[in-house]
């Protein structure tokens, strides 16, 4: 059996925990969900429902071999720091894909990715690892989205489009086809890119233009 330990008990730690919680795995016994790796020891002190216990800092834990791990954290530079900071112990990625979620078969997703209920991918997609994709987010063909980037919900990616490495995608933007977003780049919310964007950009309107944050 596998042994769940999802890095980050804050808001999207306890999404993905009742995301995962209902996959076929934990609910056939196949996985369990051990705890949450946090620095806040009274993350979850106070809420409504039932977690799994903050079992300790991830720099303090130590990887057993059963264990396999979720980085639940939203800034796309924090979860490449501990994603790295968890290889580099030796642990393994658990990559969720729900199954309300509409992927073709011929998609490649990266190990520690997640994908949620009512998002879309279509022919010959490449997501890589550490991606989050939220829900009614949807890829047109031969999309690529590179290593620890965000789509929030209801982004559109054209064919051929490019979302690049620690970049982000903000509620409601898109990309035409053909074009792409370099790394480290942020779009914001209902914008759309409609020519290339260089490395280390924040853009915003309709049509996405250079602005300084």
């Amino acid at each position: 059996m596998k042994h769940l330990l999802i890095v980050g008990a804050r808001g999207w730690g306890r999404e993905v925990y009742g995301a995962v919680k209902k996959t076929p795995e934990v609910i056939n016994g196949e996985m369990e969900i051990k705890g949450f790796l946090d620095s806040k020891a009274d993350a979850l002190d106070g809420l409504i429902g039932t977690f799994p216990p903050i079992i300790c800092t991830p720099e303090d834990y130590e990887v057993l071999p059963d264990d396999i791990f979720f980085v639940a954290l939203g800034d796309s530079h924090w979860r490449k720091y501990y994603a790295e900071m968890i290889e580099a112990k030796g642990g393994h990625f658990y990559t969720y894909i729900s199954p309300l979620a509409e992927i073709n078969e011929n998609a490649t997703i990266g190990e520690g990715s997640f994908i949620a209920a009512w998002s879309s991918a279509s022919d010959n997609i490449i997501l890589g690892k550490h991606v989050i994709m939220h829900g009614f987010s949807t890829l047109g063909h031969d999309t690529v989205v590179k290593d620890y980037a965000t789509l929030l919900s209801y982004t559109f990616l054209g064919g051929y489009a490019e979302v690049g490495t620690l970049s982000t995608m903000n509620p409601k933007s898109m990309i035409i086809p053909h074009k792409k977003i370099g790394d480290n780049c942020v779009v914001g919310a209902g914008s759309v890119v409609m020519r290339n964007i260089k490395d280390n950009t924040h853009v915003l309107g309709y049509p996405a233009k250079k602005i300084n944050y």
